[in-house]
């Protein structure tokens, strides 16, 4: 019988605490019967943020490994044994400054050897041209000794050529990497004697989306920075576009050339590159907070005309643009001077009566 008591106590007891608490807690402006009463204040509290002008710089964000303006490897066209090299490792040098020599000597007795029957065949078709006139020498001869002539002359000017061959020349100017060789060494065409590469200028590939092909052109800004040189931005320009659009990616190949006249950059490297494809200087924008993601149509809400508790909000569909550090771009859908509700979204919907309570980006702590 006590325990019954007991129980009966305790369940009369927790009726009374939430009635307590009903009672507590009911909002001021709604009646005991838990409806609105008629003088309630039926507004949302909402922080407000009015939309501005600004600039919006769009850039495309890239990755990419840098070449030289110009690049070769240096190899003899001919084999031969190495007489003399006339470059040290890692210098500048100028185009057609000589880098390398191979052994002529067999090739400089065989030029002697042709010049001196180029001149023969020259003497003798001379005499021969004479007794023609005399009718001593018959027109075949003399049209026989023309063609040896030729042959020589051909013969002398190929030995030439070989020489030419054995003396390896810049073919434009730039600086010589590592020596691969030795004076006395023998070498052909397969041997790599050095590197050549042009860096006064770094050239960079790198993609970029189809949607931007109709704002590419050559002279764009680009930005790069490296790992190698932290906190530095290296600024170029764009120097060529590619032709086609990869079908795979839907991206197009754009090529970057950097100043280097330092020669801090060398090929190689990984950079990031940054594309400023487009700028525009009266963009429309938001706070981030106050877009409204529902569906396909992003939207905002809009104070109208009125004040305290004869304020409302439009629901205006919104095209979004760029997005910046806590700011977004309205392509379309709201103009300068517009007020944006930025807090208290959750309670609203097309027509609602707010009461401003606060405006900037901060929440209130009435919202």
């Amino acid at each position: 019988m006590m325990r019954t008591l007991l129980q009966l106590a305790f369940i009369l007891l927790l009726a009374g605490a939430g009635y307590y608490a009903w009672q507590t807690y009911l909002p001021a402006d709604t009646g005991s019967d838990g409806n609105p009463s008629p003088g309630g204040d039926q507004s949302s509290p909402v922080v407000i943020s009015e939309v501005r002008v600004g600039r919006v710089a769009e850039r495309v964000e890239a990755v990419g490994t840098t070449e030289a303006r110009e690049s070769i490897e240096v190899v003899p066209e001919v084999a031969g044994r190495i007489e003399a090299i006339h470059f040290k490792q890692g210098e500048e040098v100028a185009a057609g400054d000589l880098l390398l020599e191979l052994d002529a000597t067999r090739q400089q007795a065989e030029l002697r050897e042709a010049e001196a029957n180029r001149r023969d065949m020259a003497r003798q078709l001379e005499r021969a041209r004479q007794l023609l006139t005399s009718q001593n020498v018959p027109q075949a001869r003399v049209d026989e000794l023309r063609a040896s002539l030729e042959a020589a002359n051909a013969r002398a000017a190929a030995i030439e050529t070989d020489i030419a061959d054995r003396s390896i020349s810049a073919p434009f100017g730039g600086m010589v990497g590592l020596r691969r060789v030795s004076p006395g060494a023998y070498i052909d065409s397969q041997t790599v004697v050095t590197t050549l590469d042009d860096i006064s200028e770094i050239k960079m590939e790198f993609s970029v989306p189809e949607r931007f092909m109709g704002v590419l052109s050559r002279g764009l800004p680009v930005e790069a920075t490296s790992t190698a040189w932290p906190g530095e931005i290296f600024e170029g320009t764009v120097s060529d576009i590619d032709t086609r659009v990869d079908p795979t990616t839907r991206s197009l190949r754009v090529e970057a050339t950097l100043p280097n006249a330092d020669r801090r950059l060398r090929p190689g490297m990984f950079m990031a590159m940054r594309l400023l494809v487009s700028q525009r200087e009266n963009a429309v924008l938001v706070p981030e907070m106050a877009v409204v993601a529902e569906g396909d149509r992003p939207h905002v809400y809009v104070l109208e005309e009125g004040e305290g508790d004869n304020a409302s909000v439009r629901r205006v569909d919104i095209e979004l643009g760029t997005r910046l550090p806590g700011e977004v771009e309205i392509r379309s859908g709201l103009s300068q001077g517009d007020r944006v509700v930025t807090y208290g979204l959750q309670r609203l919907q097309d027509g609602t009566q707010v009461r401003v309570v606060g405006s900037g980006d901060g929440p209130d702590p009435g919202v």
